[in-house]
C-alpha cells in the first residue's frame, strides 16, 4: 500500500515510543528532520518536543531504531514524499523483517511524467467539461483562468443554443450575460477606440484609458456581467438604514477595478511561464519588441502556437494598428507605440494600482454597464439592465448607488441552481498541494498573488512582516496547507437534492419571493402647525403619522428579507458549485494565510472549513483511517456535539447517539424520507456525515477495522476566557471555563443565564406603586418605569443561546451596543414564535433589550473577576502607548508581527464617469485613532495568544504524522487520533503559558518606550497549569 511521509514518520514515531526512553526519542527526531524542512530551535517560543536536550550518548539508541528513522525521514523524503509498502502492515511487523523487504521505491504517477502543455496549449483546447489530465496544468488554469473559462463558457452556451435553436434551455443569469455581452463589449471597445484614437476623449480618461485598453473587450465584458449580477444579488440591501436597496457604486466600482487587475496579474504569470518555458528548452527568450512584431507562425513549436500575443499587454489592439495604418496617419501611428510601450511598462510592474485608479477603471465600465446592458420588462418595454441614484444618507451626505432592476431579482429568485451562478472565482480550492510560504509575498497559490498576511494596505505591518522570522508561522501555515480534503459526495447529493427540492434547512435558504406590502403614500406632515395639541385635529394626523411610520417599516422589513434571501441563495449556489466541481477529485488543498492578528484562515472564499455548517458538512479528510478501539465512542460525541447536547459528560453523549440510533439509520438510509431528524440538529449536514459515518462503521462488522476520513471536533469552551484565566492563573474562572478536573463540563454560559434569569424575575415581580400615566414622573422614576416594563417583556424568554453570543464575544471587546443588538436579535425571534409584531412594539423591545444587555453584562463581571483584571491592564497600557501618538504592536509568542491598523479617517473625493465617489482614507500617514487603539487591543492580544496555541498544536500533530485541521478553537482530527489530539493541545496550552507572556510584553514596552511608567501587572492567582493536562473538558 501506499503510505504518505506523514504516515511512515507516525508509524516511526510511535515505535519508538515502545522502544525509547523519553530524551532519545525527542532527540532523535530532532536530528532525523529532512533538511529541507525547518526546524524551531530559533523561536522564542519553540514548539513541544522540539526543546528537549541533545544525548550525549549517541550508542546507546538501537542502530536499527536509528538506521530505520533515517531511511524513512531522509531517503523516502527524497522521493515525492511516499513510498509503498508491499502488503498491509502494522507498526510492530516493521520490526520484524528487514527493511528491504518491504520497502520499495514508489515510481512517480504517470501524469507527473507527462510534459508539460504550455499556455497556448491549454488556452486553445480548453474545454469547461473535459479539463486538462495533469493536475498542474489543471492549477495553472483554475488559478489564472478563471475569467477565460466564463468566456469560452459563454461562446459555447451560445453556440449550441444557436444550433439547437433554442434560448429558452438557458438559465435566467445565463440569459443576462449572452443578452449584455456584445453590446457590452462593442461599448467598450468603443472606449478603448476613443482612448487610442484621441477621439471624443472623456474627462480622466488620460488617467484610466491605458487600463481600461489593457485587456481583451471579450474578457472585460463578461467580468463586467459577471461582478455586477454578484455584487447587486449579495450586497443590495443595507439592514442598517432600512431605507434603501442596491449596492454601494464606490464598493462596486472597486469590485470591478480590483477583478481588471487581478486579471493583469494573471498575465503577468502567465508571461513569466512562457519564458521560463524557453528558458527550460534551452531557447533564448523572447523580448516584448518580438513578442509583439511576430506572427503566430513565426511562434510556432513543432506545429503549435505557444503563446497568444495578447498576454503580453498589447497584441490585442492588432486591430487599431491595421486601422490606424491604413490610415496613414503618423501622429495616430506614434500613439500607438506609446500606447503599446506603456502597456508593456503596467504588465512588468509589480506594484498594486492606486485606489483612484481602480475607481476611475470600475467608473467607466459602469457607465457602459448603465448604458448597454438592457432587460426586457414585465410590461413588455425594453428597459435599463441596472439604474443609478442618490440617496440622502444624511442631511448633507448623499450615496450613490446602483440598482438591478426589480424583474431581474424576481426571475432570478425562480432560477435553477445550475444556471444561477454568475462568475468564477480566483481563488478556489487547489488540486495539488500548496507552495509552501517562505516569504511574506511567496507561498500558497503558485500563479495568483498571495500574500502571507491580510494587511489592508498598512504599510508598517507589511515592513515588520518583512524583518521578523516568520519560521514557525511559516511552518504551521504549511502543515494546514499541505492536509488533503476531498468532497463528501454522499453529502453533496442530499445537499443539491435540498436546493433542487427547495427544502429549507441550514444554510439552503427559502427560496421564494416573500410578499412585500406597498409603500404607503406619504402624509402631510403638519401637527407643528396646530396649537392646540388636545384638539382632534392633532390627534388624527399623529394617527396617521404613525399608521405610516408602521406600514413603511413592515413594507422595508419585507423587502430586506426578500434581498437576504438573495444574498443567502447566492452563497449557497456558490458553495454547491464549487463543490461539484471539485467532486471528481481525490485530493483537494486549501492554502492558508493570517490576518493581522495572526489567525490563520484558508484563502478560498466560498467553499472551506472556515465556512457554514453546509461547507464542512460536504468535506472530509482525503486519507481514511481505520476507527480503532476508540473511533466510534468519538464519533457518536460528535453527533451529540452537533446536535447542540455538548454540555453533559462525553458517556452521555455517546448514549445520546445510542438512544437515537434508528434515526440515525434513518438518515443513513433515506435522508429525505418520513423520518428527517437529522435536518432538525444544530448543524444538519455535518450530521448527515457523521450519521453515515456510525451506520456504516457498525454494519461492517468490524468497527475497529472501519477506515473513515471524517474529522471529529474538539471545541475549546469559551476560549477566550480560557485564555484570560490562563494569563492570570485565575482559579475561579479556570474552573468555569474547565481548565481544572471534573467529572462533568461547567457551562458557563448557563451560569450567566440563571443569574440574569434571577435578576430579570425579581424585576418583572415588582408592582409600582407610582401612576405609570403620570406627566410630572422624576427621571428615576422614568428609568424604574422602563426596567420593570423590560423585565415583564423578556421575562420567560431568556434561554442559554440569549446570553451566549454576549458572554462569548466580552472578552473580545464587544461594547454595549454590541451586546444589546445581539440580545435584541435573539429576543425578537422568540416574539416572532409567539406572534408578536416586531415593528409595532419596536420602541418596547429596543428599552427592555438595553435593560437585558446591562443585567447580563454585569453577571460577567461579578463571575470573571480575574478576566476583567487582565483586561483593566492591558486596556490602561495601550492607552498610554497611544498618549505617545504611537499605534499598540506587539509580538505573538510564535513570532507574528502585530501593529494595529485604526486611523483616522480622512475623507477624499475621486471622479469618476458616473459620479464624484468620497472615500475614507485610513492609512499610516493619517492620526491615530486613539479609541479603538484602546478597546481593540485586549480582544486582539488574545486571538494572538489562541492563533499560537492553535498553529503551536498543528506543529505538533504533524510531527506526530497525524492529520489536523482547526477553526480557531476548534481542532480537528480523525475519530481514532481524538485522544492523542487531546493530548498534543494540552501540551501546546501549558508550554505557552509557563512563558511570562504579560511579563515580556511588559518588558519590550519599557524598552521602545522608556518615558512611560506602564502600570503594575495584576496579581496573579493560584491556577496550576499542569491540572489541564487532566481536565477532560479543557477541549469538548
Amino acid at each position: 500500500m501506499y503510505l504518505s511521509y506523514n504516515k511512515m514518520r507516525g508509524i516511526a514515531f510511535r515505535t519508538m515510543q515502545r522502544k525509547m526512553r523519553q530524551p532519545y526519542r525527542e532527540a532523535l527526531f530532532c536530528r532525523s528532520r529532512p533538511s529541507n524542512r525547518r526546524v524551531h530551535t530559533t523561536s522564542s517560543l519553540q514548539a513541544p518536543l522540539s526543546t528537549a536536550a541533545q544525548s550525549d550518548d549517541d550508542d546507546d539508541i538501537d542502530e536499527e531504531l536509528q538506521r530505520f528513522a533515517t531511511y524513512c525521514m531522509r531517503e523516502i523524503w527524497s522521493r515525492d514524499d511516499t513510498f509503498y509498502l508491499a502488503g498491509e502492515v502494522s507498526d510492530a511487523s516493521v520490526w520484524d523483517k528487514p527493511l528491504d523487504e518491504f520497502l520499495e521505491p514508489r515510481s512517480r504517477p504517470q501524469q507527473h511524467m507527462e510534459k508539460k502543455s504550455v499556455p497556448q496549449d491549454l488556452l486553445s483546447t480548453f474545454d469547461p467539461e473535459n479539463p486538462p489530465s495533469s493536475l498542474e496544468d489543471l492549477e495553472f488554469w483554475l488559478e489564472c483562468e478563471s475569467q477565460q473559462e466564463s468566456v469560452t463558457k459563454y461562446q459555447k452556451i451560445i453556440q449550441a443554443a444557436r444550433d439547437r435553436g433554442d434560448h429558452g434551455s438557458l438559465g435566467m443569469v445565463q440569459k443576462l450575460v449572452l443578452d449584455w455581452y456584445k453590446p457590452l463589449r462593442e461599448g467598450i471597445e468603443h472606449e478603448q477606440n476613443r482612448y487610442l484614437t484621441k477621439t471624443n476623449m472623456r474627462p480622466g480618461m488620460t488617467i484610466y484609458g491605458l487600463y481600461l485598453c489593457s485587456l481583451p473587450a471579450e474578457k472585460l465584458a463578461v467580468m463586467l456581467a459577471n461582478e455586477s449580477i454578484l455584487q447587486c444579488l449579495t450586497g443590495g440591501y443595507s439592514p442598517r438604514s432600512k431605507k434603501y436597496n442596491g449596492v454601494p457604486l464606490s464598493t462596486i466600482a472597486d469590485k470591478i477595478g480590483r477583478a481588471v487587475e487581478a486579471e493583469l496579474t494573471v498575465q503577468k504569470l502567465l508571461k513569466k511561464r512562457v519564458l521560463g518555458e524557453r528558458g527550460e528548452k534551452g531557447e533564448s527568450p523572447l523580448c516584448d519588441e518580438e513578442l509583439e512584431s511576430k506572427d503566430e507562425s513565426e511562434l510556432a513549436d513543432d506545429g503549435k502556437v505557444e503563446v497568444e500575443k495578447w498576454m503580453y499587454g498589447a497584441h490585442h489592439l492588432q486591430r487599431f494598428t491595421e486601422e490606424i495604418t491604413r490610415s496613414g496617419n503618423k501622429n495616430n501611428r506614434l500613439r500607438l507605440e506609446q500606447v503599446s510601450y506603456r502597456a508593456r511598462q503596467l504588465l512588468e510592474s509589480s506594484e498594486e494600482w492606486e485606489i483612484s485608479t481602480r475607481m476611475k477603471v470600475g467608473g467607466a465600465l459602469i457607465q457602459i454597464l448603465l448604458d448597454k446592458a438592457k432587460v426586457e420588462s414585465s410590461n413588455g418595454k425594453t428597459e435599463k439592465a441596472f439604474s443609478h441614484h442618490k440617496v440622502f444618507v444624511h442631511q448633507t451626505k448623499q450615496l450613490g448607488l446602483l440598482l438591478m432592476h426589480d424583474d431581474i431579482l424576481k426571475t432570478i429568485m425562480e432560477d435553477s441552481h445550475d444556471s444561477k451562478l454568475p462568475i468564477s472565482s480566483y481563488q478556489k480550492p487547489m488540486v495539488v498541494p500548496p507552495k509552501k510560504w517562505v516569504s511574506p509575498r511567496e507561498g500558497g497559490y503558485y500563479w495568483l498573488k498571495s500574500n502571507i498576511m491580510r494587511t489592508d494596505g498598512s504599510k508598517l505591518q507589511q515592513e515588520a512582516l518583512w524583518r521578523a522570522d516568520l519560521s514557525v508561522v511559516c511552518d504551521g501555515l504549511d502543515v494546514l496547507s499541505s492536509i488533503p480534503w476531498k468532497i463528501n459526495s454522499n453529502v453533496f447529493r442530499v445537499a443539491k437534492e435540498c436546493w433542487n427540492s427547495k427544502i429549507v434547512i441550514g444554510d439552503i435558504p427559502l427560496q421564494e419571493r416573500l410578499e412585500v406590502p406597498p409603500k404607503p403614500p406619504r402624509p402631510d406632515y403638519f401637527p407643528q402647525k396646530i396649537s392646540d395639541k388636545t384638539s382632534e385635529a392633532y390627534k388624527e394626523n399623529k394617527k396617521e403619522i404613525e399608521a405610516y411610520r408602521y406600514a413603511y417599516l413592515k413594507h422595508n422589513r419585507m423587502k430586506q428579507k426578500n434581498m437576504d434571501l438573495i444574498s443567502l441563495q447566492c452563497s449557497a449556489v456558490l458553495k454547491l458549485d464549487q463543490a461539484e466541481k471539485f467532486e471528481s477529485f481525490n485530493e483537494i488543498f486549501f492554502p492558508y494565510n493570517l490576518d493581522f492578528r495572526g489567525r490563520a484562515y484558508p484563502i478560498p472564499p466560498h467553499l472551506s472549513t472556515v465556512g457554514s455548517d453546509l461547507c464542512r458538512g460536504m468535506l472530509t479528510f482525503a486519507e481514511a483511517k481505520p476507527l480503532g478501539n476508540r473511533g466510534l465512542y468519538w464519533l457518536k460525541v460528535h453527533l451529540a456535539n452537533l446536535a447542540g447536547n455538548d454540555k453533559m459528560s462525553f458517556d452521555d453523549r455517546a448514549l445520546f447517539a445510542e438512544e437515537n440510533m434508528e434515526n440515525i439509520r434513518a438518515a443513513h438510509d433515506s435522508p429525505l424520507g418520513e423520518n428527517r431528524w437529522w435536518m432538525t440538529l444544530d448543524d444538519p449536514f455535518q450530521a448527515l456525515a457523521t450519521c453515515h459515518e456510525i451506520v456504516q462503521a457498525i454494519d461492517s462488522g468490524s468497527p475497529e477495522s472501519y477506515h473513515c476520513s471524517l474529522p471529529v471536533h474538539m471545541d475549546g469552551s469559551c476560549n477566550g476566557l480560557q485564555h484570560y484565566a490562563a494569563l492570570g492563573l485565575d482559579l475561579g474562572g479556570g474552573r468555569a471555563v474547565n481548565l481544572c478536573k471534573s467529572e462533568k463540563p461547567q457551562d458557563v454560559y448557563s451560569g450567566v443565564m440563571k443569574e440574569v434569569i434571577r435578576q430579570v424575575a425579581e424585576e418583572a415581580s415588582k408592582d409600582l406603586d407610582f401612576d405609570e400615566s403620570a406627566e410630572n414622573l422624576s427621571k428615576e422614576e422614568r428609568q424604574a418605569l422602563k426596567r420593570n416594563r423590560g423585565a415583564k417583556l423578556v421575562n420567560g424568554l431568556i434561554d442559554r443561546g440569549v446570553v451566549k453570543r454576549t458572554v462569548m464575544t466580552s472578552v473580545y471587546g464587544v461594547t454595549f451596543i454590541g451586546a444589546m443588538n445581539q440580545i435584541q436579535e435573539k429576543i425578537e425571534e422568540k416574539l416572532e414564535e409567539k406572534g408578536v409584531d416586531i415593528d409595532e412594539n419596536e420602541n418596547e423591545i429596543h428599552s427592555a433589550c438595553v435593560y437585558l444587555a446591562r443585567v447580563t453584562m454585569d453577571a460577567m463581571g461579578k463571575l470573571f473577576s480575574g478576566a476583567r483584571e487582565t483586561m483593566k491592564w492591558l486596556t490602561e497600557c495601550a492607552r498610554l502607548i497611544t498618549q505617545q501618538e504611537q499605534p499598540v504592536a506587539w509580538i505573538s509568542p510564535i513570532g507574528v508581527p502585530v501593529v494595529q491598523p485604526y486611523r483616522q479617517s480622512k475623507p477624499h473625493t475621486i471622479t469618476t464617469i458616473v459620479q464624484s465617489i468620497t472615500l475614507v482614507d485610513q492609512s499610516d500617514d493619517l492620526p491615530l485613532h486613539k479609541q479603538r487603539q484602546v478597546s481593540a487591543f485586549p480582544p486582539n492580544y488574545v486571538h494572538s495568544l489562541d492563533s499560537s496555541h492553535m498553529l503551536l498544536t498543528a506543529l505538533e500533530m504533524d510531527r506526530r504524522g497525524l492529520c489536523f485541521s482547526a477553526v480557531h478553537d476548534s481542532f480537528w482530527t480523525h475519530p481514532c487520533d481524538v485522544d492523542e489530539m487531546n493530548e498534543a493541545l494540552r501540551d501546546c496550552f501549558i508550554e505557552l503559558y509557563k512563558q511570562p507572556l504579560l511579563e515580556n510584553l511588559k518588558e519590550k514596552w519599557e524598552l521602545r518606550y522608556p518615558t512611560i511608567t506602564f502600570p503594575d501587572l495584576p496579581e496573579k492567582g493560584t491556577l496550576d497549569l499542569e491540572e489541564v493536562r487532566t481536565a477532560r473538558y479543557f477541549f469538548q
